[in-house]
């Protein structure tokens, strides 16, 4: 062979090789692009503190308990019983959006406490023991209100602060997406201001210093964490933000 074509052929070899590490490297950047992209979206469904099959539970415990228990209509028991019973069913294919994710203990337990309050009603109607059936569809009522407040937020400003730190929490913060957790600090401190100025309904009047206390708490851990964010030093920010996560949870315990 040639030199000039052992030459041709050497330069040939080394730009293909060139090209195909180019197009490795332009796959490998769209990859991790895609990937971070990926994490970084966050659903409103996740956002959502709603479970649909306990709101179509609702729907036949509604005339079980506003009718039915008032009226000791206990035929009518007996005819909303097997709606109860295959609605309550579809609890356990149930998921929690991830907003949600730390009731995951609590929910469990309702649910199980609400299939065992179940299984006294049927019991009651088998057996036709009509004052056993009032006091088990109490029971299953009460079991049934658990169940909603374990997922309904209490005070409207606390849920909307947790919404802005669910995404810092579990998503710009593990990430380190300091951008990102530098502008949803912003939407959280904004969040503080009516969160400060909310009244506790009667019910939990007794509980309105502990709340206030509580709350002065959260503004101090996310001025904190707005101090910490000027400087890039993951290690301070990601402590800072465990801080607020924290002074959230002591908030929300309030109305444990």
């Amino acid at each position: 062979m040639k030199t000039r074509d052992i030459q041709f052929l050497a330069v040939f070899v080394s730009l293909s090789l060139v090209f195909v590490f180019a197009c490795q490297g332009g796959e490998e950047t769209e990859q991790i692009e895609s990937q971070q992209k990926a994490k970084a979206e966050i659903t409103q469904e996740e956002l959502a503190t709603a479970v649909p099959e306990l709101r179509d539970l609702h729907e036949v415990v509604y005339p079980l308990w506003h009718s039915a228990f008032p009226e000791k209509d206990y035929d009518l028991i007996k005819e909303l019983l097997p709606r109860v019973e295959s609605l309550t069913a579809k609890l356990d294919e149930a998921k929690l959006p991830g907003i949600l994710r730390d009731k995951q203990i609590v929910w469990d337990q309702g649910k199980e406490n609400l299939k065992a309050s179940l299984q006294d009603l049927k019991n009651a109607v088998e057996s036709d023991d009509k004052e056993e059936m009032l006091k088990h569809t109490e029971a299953f009522h009460a079991g049934f209100e658990r169940l909603v407040r374990t997922i309904r937020p209490v005070i409207a400003e606390l849920d909307a602060f947790h919404k802005e730190m669910y995404k810092l929490y579990h998503y710009y913060a593990p990430n380190y997406e300091l951008e990102e957790i530098r502008s949803t600090l912003l939407a959280m401190e904004e969040k503080l201001v009516p969160l400060q100025q909310v009244q506790l309904p009667k019910r939990l009047a007794e509980r309105q210093a502990g709340f206030e206390i509580a709350v002065q708490e959260l503004v101090a851990a996310v001025n904190e964490l707005t101090k910490t964010v000027k400087v890039d030093d993951k290690d301070a920010i990601l402590e800072a933000v465990e801080k607020v996560h924290s002074a959230y949870q002591k908030t929300e315990r309030i109305f444990n």
